[in-house]
């Protein structure tokens, strides 16, 4: 798993209030090395507990949020 930058943090940030969804799915293709993946295809991918993930997919604004706020903390899942 890879980590982001402080530039790809920047960018996540800048284009959540736009497009969380799509702003989320260019970091975690990032983070989970996967150039070109859906959003669907992340999710499944990433190592999420089966209730987080159903809410990641439902785009529920809490757990799109909460991605956010990890993502940015940590730079990786």
């Amino acid at each position: 798993m890879a980590r982001l930058s402080k530039f790809d943090v920047e960018v996540l940030l800048a284009g959540y209030d736009n497009d969380p969804v799509a702003a989320l799915t260019q970091a975690l293709a990032k983070v989970l090395d996967r150039a070109g993946a859906t959003w669907v295809e992340l999710i499944a991918a990433a190592p999420f507990p089966a209730e987080r993930r159903q809410r990641l997919l439902e785009f529920t604004t809490a757990a799109l949020d909460d991605l956010l706020r990890e993502l940015n903390e940590l730079r990786t899942l």
